[in-house]
């Protein structure tokens, strides 16, 4: 027994290198416990193995590693999401984007169903989500576990293959249905517009929303040298060129040949993107030089910092 140590011993020891709080969610993992358990039991001892594997992971945590991935999961818009060094960790303010996409969606359905009730007309409504970007997949697949009707087609892109075998897990641990597809941007998508999969067969088009969500890099190269806290997680999910707005603008030109050479319907098209708040003045200015007649809103988070660019065709 002189060996033994307890739960108190071993985060007084812990304490001296991370938070305590940290401390506390890390060895509740490793015991397979809550934390109130860890701080209603601190004479509980803890064996041998238990406290090697506790101070392996505290070593990495001190070096800088995201609890987020030495747990393996992370919470985002109230649903549990697999996380690993492959993808970004879900941030609270990407959650405005959900926010605004759920609160279109509801609109919709509300003014589809007036219209219903009003002409008798059963013409099925649709909706069409397509997140770019997707790493974890937790924007679409939190849209989706919030939409009642669950009348949605989703597809998700990313050019990690890596990331999209992480948001396919999440995918199936929250039962919900998504096309993953590889590529870059909206790419992969030509083949389905050129097809107007995304209409009917007939002249009379099936009455749909095509939301196009996006959280891409947004960041500069001497932000993210700047900011350690970030520098465990993928760069190429996090930096871009053109002071952080080259793959929008790439964007923005792809969907702007989309609407030229296809059929979509840039009326019911909605495109959302998460930014850095410095950024909103150059962003609108990039979105009137591809859509001079496009609406432009611009959101802020629970901060007050522009975070969302809500974007509207006419």
């Amino acid at each position: 027994m002189a060996f033994r140590i307890m739960i108190s011993q071993l985060l007084n020891r812990a304490k001296k290198i991370i938070p305590l709080s940290e401390a506390e969610i890390l060895l509740a993992y490793i015991l397979k416990k809550d934390r109130s358990y860890i701080v209603a039991h601190p004479e509980f001892p803890i064996s041998l193995y238990k406290r090697l594997f506790f101070y392996y992971v505290l070593k990495k945590r001190n070096r800088g590693i995201p609890i987020a991935y030495l747990l393996g999961h992370k919470e985002f818009f109230g649903i549990d999401f697999i996380v690993n060094r492959h993808t970004l960790i879900p941030r609270p303010e990407t959650e405005l984007m959900v926010e605004e996409v759920l609160s279109q969606i509801q609109k919709y359905f509300e003014q589809s169903h007036k219209n219903l009730n009003q002409t008798n007309d059963q013409k099925d409504e649709k909706i069409i989500l397509i997140d770019i970007g997707t790493g974890s997949g937790c924007i679409p697949i939190s849209i989706i576990k919030n939409i009642p009707e669950k009348k949605v087609t989703s597809i998700a892109v990313d050019t990690s293959s890596f990331a999209l075998r992480v948001a396919g897990r999440n995918a199936k641990n929250h039962n919900v249905a998504i096309t993953f597809l590889h590529g870059n941007l909206l790419e992969p998508l030509n083949k389905i517009f050129s097809l107007h999969q995304l209409d009917s067969a007939s002249k009379q088009t099936t009455p749909y929303l095509l939301f196009i969500t996006a959280n891409l890099p947004y960041l500069r190269t001497e932000q993210y040298n700047n900011e350690p806290s970030i520098q465990h997680e993928p760069r190429h999910a996090l930096v871009a060129q053109n002071n952080g707005l080259a793959l929008y603008e790439e964007l923005l030109q792809q969907l702007q040949k989309i609407f030229q050479q296809t059929m979509i319907n840039r009326f019911s098209t909605s495109l959302f993107l998460e930014i850095d708040p410095s950024q909103s003045r150059q962003i609108t200015e990039l979105i009137k030089k591809y859509f001079p007649d496009a609406s432009v809103k611009i959101k802020a988070d629970l901060r007050n910092q522009d975070r969302l660019v809500i974007i509207t065709f006419h």
